[in-house]
């Protein structure tokens, strides 16, 4: 990787007490999404709604600067320099983007970085089972359709808040074509929710977030894989920034369910 990572650790409440492993949620972004997702997460385990999970979050230290924090997540997340989704919508964003202009090409060594290391490395020190999830936002959730359809098998569970599945011009939708071409399973829970504002923000309509959700949502849909759990959610009223803690919310509840009463 071309730069460190801050890594944080959540367990909980009952890890202390027992010896039994847990399933563990990837959360990118950590610097902003860390401390919601715990709070949600500790919430809802309270109130008996979702299963008790380790978390863990990857992303840029605290202090990073605006445009360090803009840069490294656009080069972690999208697996081609030029990350804008095709057509004009592209353009604009990138007429709009910051100077000077930041590339990807980094998701491919971050997913591997992700996996096949620090996954190791935390399993030796720490109780995981088999079930892992991936959580991210924005370019985020790009970064988790990529994860599905380039390692499917890494992850069961994916939650992607108003994600950016054009980017790359529109190499998710390359992959899913792909995966579809030689498969005819995919073994997945997915969860997929964005904010209905963002269909008129100018900055989010460029970068094509409602519009590529629904068009993997249909296609996910029309694939009628037999093991794939598909949830799309559009919630009206919500911006690019709001749909975020409402995604999580239903997202987490929807994932992982706390099925038998009182238990863990």
């Amino acid at each position: 990787m071309p730069w460190t990572h801050d890594v944080r650790i959540a367990l909980p409440p009952s890890y202390e007490h027992g010896d039994r492993g847990y399933p563990v949620l990837w959360v990118t972004d950590a610097s902003l999404s860390f401390p919601l997702v715990v709070g949600l997460m500790n919430w809802l385990h309270t109130v008996r709604e979702i299963a008790e999970l380790i978390v863990i979050g990857l992303g840029a230290p605290d202090d990073s600067d605006h445009s360090e924090f803009s840069a490294r997540r656009t080069y972690d997340f999208y697996a081609m320099p030029r990350w804008v989704n095709a057509g004009p919508g592209g353009a604009r964003m990138e007429a709009l983007a910051a100077e000077p202009p930041t590339e990807g090409g980094g998701a491919d060594a971050l997913l591997s970085f992700l996996v096949d290391e620090l996954r190791p490395h935390l399993a030796a020190e720490l109780r995981f089972d088999d079930d892992h999830g991936l959580v991210g936002f924005s370019g985020g959730g790009h970064f988790v359709g990529y994860a599905l359809f380039s390692r499917p098998t890494a992850f069961s569970r994916y939650l992607a808040g108003s994600p950016a599945l054009s980017g790359c011009e529109d190499l998710l939708f390359t992959l899913e074509a792909d995966y579809a071409a030689t498969h005819d399973d995919l073994a997945a829970k997915v969860f997929l929710g964005a904010g209905e504002a963002e269909l008129t923000d100018p900055f989010v309509a460029a970068a094509d977030i409602v519009g590529s959700m629904t068009r993997m949502s249909q296609l996910l849909r029309l694939r009628d894989y037999p093991s794939l759990e598909l949830t799309a959610r559009l919630y009206p009223g919500q911006t690019h920034g709001s749909a975020l803690s409402y995604a999580l919310s239903e997202g987490l509840r929807t994932l992982y369910p706390r099925t038998t009463p009182g238990t863990a």
